[in-house]
């Protein structure tokens, strides 16, 4: 249960606002020809493949356990090794991040305050960092 709410609030919303609100200290990755922004480099997107990857097999493993296709101990085990690679690629993204540990805050206690409303909760989360630790960050 732990590793979970680690992986979703540290690892998915905690990296994915501090990306999308990033301050001016943003890494960018320069090449000869031009500057692209960190969220073209292969880290990035390595991360970011691991972690939807994680996501669309959780809930496509769920159908064939609930098929008997799948046993849920398997389930249980490649769930593990989905969320260790994603994490092992949230550390590798980790150094070229300002990770906001508002954000992670802020969705643990609204992830037990407004359970099941994942959507509103990652609205909310981003509101507060545009409105109150965004500007000062700059």
């Amino acid at each position: 249960k732990w590793q979970y709410i680690f992986y979703k609030h540290v690892i998915l919303h905690g990296l994915n606002l501090s990306v999308a609100f990033p301050s001016s200290t943003t890494t960018t990755i320069i090449t000869t020809t031009t500057t692209l922004p960190f969220t073209l480099s292969k880290t990035w997107r390595f991360f970011w493949i691991c972690l939807n990857t994680s996501y669309v097999m959780e809930f496509f493993m769920q159908t064939l356990v609930k098929r008997h296709i799948l046993s849920q101990s398997t389930m249980l085990w490649l769930q593990r090794l989905l969320m260790a690679c994603s994490s092992i690629a949230a550390i590798l993204v980790l150094p070229e991040v300002r990770l906001r540990p508002g954000v992670v805050f802020c969705s643990v206690v609204l992830n037990f305050v407004n359970r099941g409303h994942d959507v509103f909760n990652t609205v909310v989360i981003g509101g507060i960092v545009v409105r109150f630790i965004l500007p000062c960050w700059l």
